[in-house]
């Protein structure tokens, strides 16, 4: 499987660690050493849902792909208003996709487990192309209080397109898109 497209969407407002500080034990020289973080953005007024149409129609545009040319779109979220329908669903109305869409609930390796699902489409024939959307809204529940995790946490959403194909002539397969060997399964 081959990458062909990115896209990202964030929320405008930013909060830098300064203005943690403000209301938090806490300041930008405590921050920084342990995280590297020093500002995080956090949804206002926006929805979790249109950062993440916005992040796969930027995909798309970089892709040279329609939504009609979607075969398959995963969506990896754990945080958002809505219990059902899947954020998945949501997205795929908003962008005009056609095609089976899922969720799945993996938090940060959201994005890994999604590329192996997404290899597992085009090593069976039933994907030519697949559209991945990871979309988070972890402040919801950030304990603002706790200077330990939520200095960590900010909104926003990513996106990707992978194709069929080879990658300079290794296999298409989750390990030659990495040029990581993961060896032999065990016996």
């Amino acid at each position: 499987m081959r990458l062909i497209g990115t896209g990202s969407a964030l929320p405008k407002k930013v909060v830098t660690n300064d203005m943690l500080s403000e209301f938090l034990d806490t300041s930008d020289e405590w921050i920084v050493p342990r995280t590297g973080i020093r500002t995080r953005h956090v949804i206002s007024d926006e929805n979790l849902e249109d950062l993440g149409a916005q992040a796969a129609l930027n995909a798309l545009e970089m892709s040279g792909l329609k939504p009609s040319d979607i075969d398959y779109f995963i969506c990896s979220n754990v945080i958002n208003e809505y219990i059902t329908p899947g954020l998945s669903c949501i997205i795929s109305s908003k962008i005009g996709l056609t095609c089976p869409c899922i969720d799945i609930n993996c938090a940060c390796p959201g994005f890994i487990y999604a590329m192996d699902i997404a290899e597992c489409r085009f090593l069976a024939g039933k994907a030519k192309n697949v559209l991945i959307v990871c979309a988070e809204e972890p402040t919801r529940m950030t304990d603002w209080k706790d200077r330990s995790t939520c200095v960590l946490f900010g909104d926003g959403a990513g996106a990707a397109v992978f194709t069929e194909g080879q990658r300079q002539g290794n296999p298409a397969s989750f390990s030659a898109f990495t040029g990581q060997d993961l060896g032999e399964a065990p016996s």
